[in-house]
């Protein structure tokens, strides 16, 4: 590892334990408890990882295990955070709910064969399967994330300033990785699959230092990238979570009276219709 490679390992690691500690400092843990575990989930992964580099070296194969096994769990608890950033506002709606975790396990389902197929008969399986289910996972994370917030806007509704924060950096982190995923896995499976033969040996060796400098140059921008993302969250959390209050604060009776059926008529409506389709 490089100078660079060094400072911005310690930045992410430095950055998730302050992340973790506005975490369980503003009582979020109370609120949205997956996102919560994600945090610990990249502190614990990312402590891993340096671990790994300083006792088996940047290029062994155990830190190569190491990274990509924490590759997987971050995607795994992001989209537990995700579905619970859905369940959060939905909640008060059990048949819209009923069919949006039906459709996320559905696409978890999905992308696992996906990414086991995909990975059949390649080199490098692990990092390859990794990429794959993680890109996939990020692209059904910004297209969730997206779809909800419509469903707010269309029906009137709102998120608080500190879930859209939220929902706002997993957007930004997915956005980012969906990239570096697809430029990473393009070149394992296209450009770089015909070096990994024998044959092919003695030009893999000269041209995998211009690789690794290329990989090392897009590490560097996503480490980037995943610390301003961090500040994102830690921005969000400076101030302590209010316990959310079990009985919602309602307009004035009048003029409840007048503006609820305008409001809440086609999503009551189309609740109700999920409602019965539901029905076992």
């Amino acid at each position: 590892m490089n100078f660079l490679e060094t400072l911005l390992l310690w930045l992410t690691v430095l950055s998730i334990g302050v992340l973790c500690g506005f975490v369980f400092t503003s009582k979020v843990k109370r609120v949205l408890p997956f996102f919560a575990g994600y945090c610990c989930m990249l502190l614990a992964s990312a402590i891993s990882v340096w671990l790994a580099y300083r006792i088996f070296g940047f290029r062994s194969l155990s830190a190569y295990y190491c990274y990509w096994i924490s590759l997987l769990l971050n995607a795994a608890m992001r989209s537990l955070a995700i579905a619970e950033l859905c369940r959060y506002k939905l909640r008060a709606y059990p048949g819209i709910w009923g069919l949006g975790w039906r459709v996320l396990t559905g696409f978890s389902i999905l992308f696992l064969l996906h990414a086991s197929f995909d990975t059949w008969g390649q080199p490098n399986r692990l990092a390859i399967y990794s990429l794959t289910l993680d890109r996939d996972l990020d692209i059904a994370s910004v297209a969730v994330l997206a779809t909800l917030l419509l469903i707010h806007n269309y029906y009137g509704l709102s998120l608080e300033p500190l879930q859209r924060t939220i929902a706002a950096g997993i957007c930004f982190i997915s956005g980012t990785d969906i990239i570096s995923d697809t430029i990473l896995r393009t070149f394992y499976t296209g450009y770089l699959f015909p070096f990994f033969s024998a044959n092919e040996t003695s030009l893999w060796v000269a041209l995998r230092p211009y690789f690794q400098r290329i990989n090392d140059l897009w590490s560097t921008m996503h480490a980037i990238c995943f610390l301003a993302a961090i500040g994102i969250w830690c921005y969000a959390l400076r101030k302590p979570v209010p316990a959310r209050a079990e009985a919602p604060v309602l307009l004035p009776v009048d003029v409840y009276r007048e503006l609820s059926p305008a409001i809440n008529m086609r999503l009551a409506s189309f609740n109700d219709r999920l409602v019965e389709i539901l029905k076992p």
